[in-house]
Formats: C-alpha cells, sequence, structure tokens
C-alpha cells in the first residue's frame, strides 16, 4: 500500500481575490502541506483530441468548491470564474500563509525570477503536459536556462512527459530539484488502485537507481550534466 504522504493543494485562481484566500485558509486548516497555484491557464486550449472523444466534466464537477457563510461547509456550484493571478495577487497570497508556496506552469527565466521575488518556495516547469498551447517547448528543453537563472534559490520541479527512470536522471542532470508525474499512476490508479499507484512509483524508482549505477552515480547529489552524453 501506498503510505502517509503530504499533501499539496492545487489551486486553480478564480476571479474573486478573497474566495481563494478563503479557500487556501481552509485547506490549510484541513491539513495541506503545501499550495501550488496554476499560473499558466487563463483559458483552456483548444483541446481538439477531447472534443473528438466526446469529453465532457460532469455538472456537479464543473463548479469549484466554495464555502457557504450560514454553515460553513464546503459545497459545489458558485458563480466563480475562472482567472489568472497578478503578481500582486501571488504576493498577495503569499502574505496569508506561511505554508510553502509553489507556481505551476513556469516556462521562462524572468518568470523565475518573479516568482523568486514575490515569494514562492518552489517553482514547476511545466507545459500543462502539452495540450493547452500548441508548440510550446518540451519543459526538458525549458528547463535548462531556468535552472541557470535560479541558481539554487529555490527549488525547481519538472513536469511533463515523465515515463521512465533515465527520464528522472536527465532532468535531475540539467537542474531540476525533482519531477512529477501525471498520466503514469493515473493508469496505474485505474489498473489496481493504491497498489497500482505504489507499483508505478516503486518501478520510476527501480529505473531511476538503475539509471544512476549505470552513470556512476552513488548518490543524486552527484548527478550533473555530464551524465548527458
Amino acid at each position: 500500500m501506498v503510505s502517509q504522504s503530504p499533501v499539496w493543494f492545487l489551486l486553480y485562481w478564480q476571479s474573486d481575490r478573497t474566495f481563494n484566500g478563503e479557500l487556501v485558509t481552509r485547506m490549510a486548516a484541513l491539513g495541506a502541506q503545501a499550495i501550488s497555484v496554476t499560473v499558466d491557464l487563463p483559458t483552456p486550449g483548444d483541446r481538439r483530441r477531447q472534443f473528438r472523444a466526446g469529453f465532457k466534466i460532469p455538472d456537479s464537477l464543473a463548479t469549484p468548491y466554495f464555502n457557504d457563510r450560514n454553515t460553513g461547509v464546503l459545497k459545489v456550484g458558485t458563480t466563480q470564474q475562472r482567472a489568472m493571478p497578478t503578481w500582486a495577487d501571488i504576493a498577495w497570497l503569499r502574505s496569508l500563509t506561511t505554508l510553502p508556496l509553489i507556481l505551476k506552469g513556469i516556462l521562462d527565466p524572468d518568470d523565475a525570477e518573479q516568482a523568486i521575488a514575490t515569494g514562492a518556495d518552489a517553482i514547476i516547469v511545466s507545459n500543462h503536459g502539452s495540450r493547452n498551447l500548441d508548440t510550446l517547448p518540451a519543459t526538458i528543453d525549458a528547463l535548462p536556462a531556468i535552472a541557470e537563472r535560479v541558481a539554487g534559490r529555490i527549488a525547481i520541479i519538472l513536469d511533463g512527459g515523465v515515463r521512465r527512470g533515465t527520464d528522472v536522471l536527465k532532468a535531475i542532470a540539467l537542474g531540476a530539484s525533482a519531477v512529477m508525474i501525471g498520466r503514469p499512476y493515473v493508469y496505474a490508479l485505474a489498473t489496481d488502485g493504491a497498489d497500482g499507484v505504489a507499483h508505478c512509483v516503486n518501478l520510476l524508482r527501480r529505473d531511476f537507481e538503475m539509471a544512476m549505477a549505470l552513470t556512476g552515480r552513488a548518490g543524486i547529489v552527484e548527478i550533473d550534466r555530464s551524465v548527458i552524453w
């Protein structure tokens, strides 16, 4: 079974700033140990594969949770609209919580610099699965320039396309502190529940350790760009 792990809350920013603050405060009270904010999705892209497949989010899940001011209970069904936070919004959110603040969707070194200036504890180099804006660069290609600019001041997490242990090795070699996975664990979850997710993660860890051994690295701190041939 999967052991208990830290829980992050991923915030999709809504048009009412107060609503976002209340939601973050509630999630912190419920035990969230970090707040991640998606910063690269002002509008859904032209996801044609989803359209052809007839994908649709059920109406009961199409609107975000909100705080019923009369009962204090989180409910579904509000008129909140998706929006994008400004840097001022991120600074305001930073002032509301002492939890680690992570910005997801960074592809440009200038934005990474601004994230640091605004108080982010980490950034996620992500192109939203390469399914929102056509012709975005692969995250592994965007990573080196961002890592050079950040220069170790905050953690960098790579998101997108991680399927093998060698992908993890390359990401760390090019400046990532960690990687995230999406489809691999979703497929594993659909196949065998929590045990499937544990198996997926263990496979990735085994492959990563094998890749380290085959490149002569005894520890993660020894992984650098010289492993890229």
